[in-house]
């Protein structure tokens, strides 16, 4: 579980990333709309993040997203998943499913996306995501 031991890496009206004692970067989104500006730079950072600590692997919480726009989705299959923003090639990435169901659909079709090249894989719960990540070598 996430503890006092973590620190803030960035944070922005986006969401949050912290880098977590077991090797990798921890995702939360906040429950706000998106802005696709904000988003560029929060995984901007993350890129940045996952690169200077030759990390791979990815804990992302989304269970307060709203559903994401077409803008949005086309946007993070262009800059994120393509490596347009900076980033490892191949990641690894744990989500912890959103509780809006139209929010989950339109993760799942950027899980499909995102699988060419990563491992994905979504949770129910943010324990069973940080316990997959646990288990798989840094």
């Amino acid at each position: 579980m996430l503890n006092s031991i973590t620190s803030i890496y960035f944070q922005n009206a986006i969401g949050r990333i912290v880098e977590h004692p077991n090797g990798y970067a921890f995702v939360q989104y906040h429950r706000a709309k998106w802005d696709v500006a904000l988003l560029r730079v929060l995984l901007v950072h993350l890129g940045e993040l996952l690169l200077s600590r030759g990390w791979s692997r990815i804990l992302v919480n989304l269970q307060f997203i709203e559903p994401l726009s077409n803008v949005e989705k086309e946007f993070l299959v262009a800059e994120w998943y393509s490596c347009k923003i900076p980033r490892p090639v191949s990641v690894v990435t744990a989500y912890v499913l959103a509780d809006n169901v139209f929010a989950r659909l339109a993760i799942h079709e950027l899980q499909e996306v995102a699988r060419k090249n990563n491992l994905s894989q979504s949770f129910g719960k943010l324990e069973e995501a940080e316990a997959y990540l646990a288990g798989l070598p840094q």
